[in-house]
């Protein structure tokens, strides 16, 4: 029983690192910005799901499970809207602490 245990916390992590660095070359090194603004909810959503699955593993108490993969739902889609793609420069630019989304690249200060 724990070998089947380990061999799904190297899975998590095997995936985690992927996520990682697929983030890494779609998000931080592409140039596509179409391509960036279409794929970045879809990542948001899956990686989310992967952290939920990893929750539901590892059986915390029930109420703070329901309580943390409750807090994932609302946190999902507020990472999802405060993060934009900059047309001019391809940079991603998240507003601070999830208020209204970013008017304007934070790092060539062109409208978004």
């Amino acid at each position: 029983m724990f070998i089947l245990q380990q061999d799904i916390l190297i899975t998590f992590a095997i995936v985690w690192l992927a996520l990682s660095a697929g983030s890494i070359m779609l998000f931080q090194r592409g140039s596509d910005v179409e391509r960036k603004r279409k794929l970045w909810p879809y990542y948001t959503i899956f990686s989310n799901v992967v952290i939920g699955a990893m929750i539901i593993y590892m059986q915390p108490p029930l109420l703070m499970m329901l309580g943390l993969l409750g807090f994932m739902v609302p946190l999902t889609w507020l990472t999802i809207r405060a993060t934009k793609f900059c047309g001019a420069c391809g940079n991603a630019t998240r507003a601070p602490f999830f208020m209204k989304p970013p008017e304007k690249c934070t790092h060539c200060q062109k409208s978004l």
